[in-house]
C-alpha cells in the first residue's frame, strides 16, 4: 500500500490532452483548469453532475481525463460522475477532488473507497488549493 498523504505535496499532474472538469466552485475549477491548460490539455467545464454526465453520454471518447468534485449540488454527486463514466466504458483516468483527505484516517478511507471501490485514478485534496493555490495529485 502506498504511503499516506502527509499534506506536504503530491505528484505531478497527468499528461492529458482533453479533460472534463466537473465542479460548481469557480476557484477550484479555475485552478485545476489553469494547470491542465498549462500542461497542453484542452479543458471543458461542467457546472454540475447532470451536465457532466450529459457530456460523457454525448461523447466520452473525446476526453482522456475527468476531474470531478465529490460535493456539488448534492453531497455525493461526484460519485454519480464516477459510476456513470465507468458504466459508459470511459477509458481515460478520473481524478476526484475532495476535502476528506486531511487526516491519515480520512486519507485511508477515501483512498480505499474512491480509489479501490469506485476506481478513481487520482485524489486531489482541496485544502492545498484553498490555502496555498497548489494542486497535489495523489495516485491511487
Amino acid at each position: 500500500m502506498r504511503r499516506p498523504w502527509d499534506g506536504t505535496g503530491g505528484g505531478e499532474p497527468p499528461k492529458w490532452t482533453s479533460v472534463l472538469i466537473v465542479d460548481d466552485n469557480d476557484r477550484y475549477a479555475r485552478a485545476l483548469g489553469d494547470q491542465m491548460t498549462a500542461g497542453g490539455a484542452a479543458v471543458e467545464r461542467a457546472l454540475n453532475a447532470a451536465d457532466g454526465i450529459k457530456r460523457l453520454q454525448n461523447d466520452a471518447a473525446r476526453f482522456d481525463g475527468i476531474i470531478t468534485d465529490i460535493s456539488m449540488e448534492t453531497q455525493i454527486s461526484g460519485l454519480r460522475i464516477l459510476r456513470r463514466a465507468r458504466k459508459l466504458g470511459f477509458k481515460g483516468e478520473i481524478a476526484v477532488a475532495t476535502t476528506g483527505l486531511d487526516t491519515p484516517l480520512g486519507y485511508l478511507f477515501n483512498r480505499l473507497f474512491l480509489g479501490v471501490l469506485m476506481r478513481a485514478d487520482y485524489l486531489i485534496p482541496k485544502r492545498p488549493i484553498k490555502q496555498r493555490g497548489t494542486i497535489d495529485w495523489i495516485h491511487c
